[in-house]
């Protein structure tokens, strides 16, 4: 700990010119956007971590521990997001033949038409960043932020997932 004198506005600043400031930023517009586009196309009130629900999903459905597990959140928060997608008819659930005690999810034709149109928002998106930064500095982007993703400690399963 350091006996320098607190300089209030030096602190303000550096608070302000913060690498975690600047990726929330962009997480956040990157999930309006996303949000604005689900919309007009009819998906209203979904957003990226109902899409990586989907990414999560098997075709021939998947136990809601096994997605929770996929998605690294507990199973209450899964459970709660299947039961929302299932009340707007985009999965579907029934017991697991082997273990009646478990639920099996599957996806709807309602709901893998909402992933394919996720994927298509996700590129448009994407395609964009591309526009701004070229295609070269998006593809040095991508491998930095897997960099840091790769080495960065495993979040707490309390915690909400971070979509595709």
């Amino acid at each position: 700990m350091s006996n320098q004198p607190l300089d209030p506005e030096v602190l303000k600043q550096a608070g302000q010119h913060s690498i975690a400031r600047l990726m929330l930023q962009i997480y956040r517009n990157f999930q309006a956007q996303t949000s604005l586009r689900y919309a007009q196309r009819g998906h209203e009130g979904l957003s990226l971590v109902h899409t990586f629900l989907y990414a999560n999903l098997d075709v021939a459905g998947t136990r809601i521990v096994t997605l929770a597990e996929r998605m690294g959140t507990t199973k209450q928060f899964a459970g709660r997001l299947v039961q929302e997608l299932e009340s707007r008819g985009y999965l579907t659930t029934e017991s697991d033949p082997k273990d009646r005690r478990a639920s099996i999810v599957r996806a709807t034709e309602a709901g893998w038409r909402f992933f394919s149109d996720a994927c298509e928002v996700k590129a448009e998106i994407e395609g964009e960043y591309v526009a701004v930064l070229g295609g070269d500095k998006m593809q040095q982007f991508e491998q930095m932020l897997t960099t840091l993703a790769l080495h960065a400690p495993a979040a707490s399963s309390d915690a909400d997932p971070l979509p595709m």
